[in-house]
């Protein structure tokens, strides 16, 4: 029986043991903190340099010149050319001159004498009827037009595109198709081109 008490009492102290014990809380780790921003130093940006300004040339007293003594001066360092040797803008880019009479009025194209292939750039419509008489078959394709020449030496094809004025055409390319390999330099075609309108 008093086993039986023993081991009641044991039972009953570890009941109450038990009992008594407190449940054990897991902490929870707080969030992790955001790195904080790197804070950098603020550089002021300077104020734009200001250059000086070079001071002007002061006019030496009596050394002033009137109108008329400027211009003869600037004349002199560039001379105009007589009317008769000014060119308009097209006429400096193809290499030509313009014959003007004494009174003014344009007198055309001064035709000369072909004797390089390169002198049909920048001729006239004018002035290549007069050379080589009417084309064999003119073409037009806006803004150029075509004409086209053919001898027993070659066939020449003339590109005339519209001058700056936008009224006269000027050759601008060509284009000779030779019959005679031997003839690099074309001036057995050109002379009988000329030959062909001549007759």
């Amino acid at each position: 029986m008093r086993a039986v008490v023993l081991s009641t009492l044991l039972v009953l102290s570890v009941v109450t043991g038990c009992s008594q014990r407190r449940p054990v809380s897991i902490a929870a780790q707080p969030p992790a903190r955001p790195p904080a921003p790197i804070q950098r130093p603020l550089i002021e940006t300077p104020p734009p340099a200001v250059l000086p300004e070079p001071p002007l040339p002061a006019v030496k007293p009596g050394t002033e010149l009137s109108l008329a003594e400027s211009e003869a001066l600037a004349d002199q360092a560039s001379p105009k050319a007589p009317l008769e040797l000014q060119f308009t803008a097209s006429q400096r880019a193809m290499g030509r001159k313009v014959v003007r009479m004494a009174s003014g009025a344009a007198a055309g194209v001064e035709a000369l004498p072909l004797t390089d292939v390169s002198q049909l750039v920048g001729l006239s419509q004018a002035d290549t009827m007069k050379l080589f008489g009417p084309p064999a078959a003119p073409k037009s394709f806006p803004p150029y037009q075509v004409w086209t020449y053919h001898s027993t030496n070659c066939d020449l094809m003339l590109f005339f595109f519209p001058e700056v004025s936008g009224t006269a055409f000027g050759a601008l390319t060509y284009q000779i198709s030779e019959r005679d390999a031997s003839d690099a330099t074309h001036t057995a075609c050109l002379a009988s081109l000329i030959t062909l309108s001549a007759s």
